[in-house]
């Protein structure tokens, strides 16, 4: 596993941590089960990581290694459901998903299942995917699942069938002499990105002496901040912490958001941390509690052309936002600086020495290291493009794409994905957290349509 990987894996000794990402996709009708089973087949030859599994390390705290799962069969991990209520629709689809985000994984399979849910109102229909954060993060998942998407109902011929990865599990000695050649090869990775590093500052130092000094500094606090113990959540009254997951969801129309970041010089990002703020800030208020302002952890894409759909390719920021009342455009002011400011912060370009470093360490400690890191969080928020015209899965159209990311320690964590002229964004909420995840999502809800209107 890459360091970052391995971090998301090994961390999940706390079930607290757990980092299991689900998309869920509403279909106007049943796909074809053919089409599913042909799709899928191709999905994971295009993608050997998902015939893959975890094997750790027996006597090294080296990360396990992705081996080709002997006994792979796709049939176990894809499940068909019919819903048996009448009126049965998104929501009964949304609560299922939550089940599925609660549940762990089996380890000694590839870490991906999908359920797909027939019986909605309408001929609806509903597909589930699940995939460990260990696999890939949320655009590696996206750019994967491209290859199940069609832009019409037959895509006709597809060509053949790439060729299936063949196992070749590793003995006991094997994994000995992977596990040593890993541990090597990282702190050598780890003293040659220090090095260099110190090298390059060296350099700096003698051709700017005060700029570089002043950058040093700044880099040096960053990354202090970065590993420093976040303590308690900002918000006392959402510190509760829990297994369950309530899943909710909204769609916004993209085209006033993008008006609305364009009249502010900002991004699309910057309007949706805005209503994440204004939502949860309103929500705190009409229960009686005061908030100024909450911890954020939002990933920053860090993907380079050619990188591989699997595995992670980015870094965590982690930001304080203000949450008081104030007007939207003032607030969209405020944010822009301070998103742009925690996507620029030196201390991430330090981020893949950090985590080689930890994938290092025995799992418990990096458990502990990462968990006083995450449960600090009150809000995770993540944004990712989709398709921007509409697509198919096996025959049917897609209506509906939205994400759940993990919450992985925060009370919170909000998905935002743009499909064919619509914003989805999914509201992962923990219960011991949210007293009323339906009326935090009204509240999400009123602060987007602050800049649609």
């Amino acid at each position: 596993m890459g360091a970052f990987d391995a971090v998301m894996y090994g961390i999940e000794g706390d079930p607290l941590l757990r980092s299991g990402i689900i998309a869920v996709v509403v279909l106007d009708s049943p796909p074809d089960r053919t089409q599913v089973a042909d799709r899928t087949e191709r999905l994971t030859r295009l993608f050997p990581r998902l015939r893959e599994r975890a094997v750790g390390n027996p006597l090294s705290p080296a990360p396990p290694r992705w081996e080709t799962d002997p006994n792979f069969d796709p049939s176990y991990h894809i499940r068909w459901r019919r819903l048996t209520d009448d009126d049965a629709g998104i929501p009964d689809a949304l609560e299922y998903a939550a089940r599925m985000g609660e549940a762990d994984f089996d380890r000694s399979r590839p870490l991906w299942e999908i359920a797909i849910l027939t019986g909605l109102a309408d001929g609806q229909s509903a597909v589930i995917f699940k995939i460990h954060h260990s696999v890939a993060d949320g655009m590696g998942g996206l750019a994967m699942s491209a290859a199940l998407f069609d832009l019409d109902p037959d895509p006709g011929d597809l060509g053949p069938l790439p060729p299936a990865p063949e196992s070749h599990p590793a003995g006991l000695l094997g994994r000995v002499v992977q596990a040593t050649e890993f541990e090597v090869g990282a702190l050598d990775e780890v003293v040659r990105g220090s090095i260099k590093a110190s090298l390059r500052a060296a350099r700096a130092v003698v051709t700017s002496p005060i700029g570089s000094t002043m950058t040093l500094g700044r880099t040096a606090a960053s990354a202090a901040a970065m590993l420093a113990p976040q303590g308690d959540p900002k918000s006392g009254w959402m510190a509760g912490r829990s297994l369950s997951c309530v899943f909710s969801l909204i769609d916004v129309p993209v085209e006033p958001l993008k008006e609305a970041a364009r009249g502010a010089e900002a991004t699309l990002n910057v309007v949706f941390m805005a209503a994440v703020a204004d939502a949860v800030g309103t929500y705190h208020r009409r229960h009686g509690h005061e908030l100024p302002s909450i911890r954020v952890n939002m990933p920053v894409n860090q993907r380079k052309p050619g990188d591989d759909a699997t595995g992670n390719h980015w870094a965590p920021a982690r930001f304080v936002v203000p949450t008081d009342d104030i007007d939207p455009q003032v607030r969209l002011y405020q944010l822009h600086g301070l998103i742009d400011h925690a996507r620029r912060d030196p201390a991430l370009d330090l981020s893949d020495v950090v985590y080689k470093t930890l994938a290092l360490l025995p799992d418990p400690v990096t458990e502990r290291l990462a968990g006083s890191l995450m449960k600090g969080v009150d809000v995770a928020a993540t944004n990712v493009p989709g398709p921007p015209i509409p697509v198919y899965l096996c025959g049917a159209r897609v209506n509906t794409l939205v994400p759940f990311a993990p919450k992985s320690g925060a009370a919170i964590n909000i998905g935002f994905l743009t499909y064919d002229g619509t914003a989805f964004v999914g509201i992962n909420s923990d219960p011991a957290a949210v007293a009323d995840p339906g009326e935090l999502t009204e509240c999400l809800a009123e602060a987007f349509a602050k800049y649609t209107e």
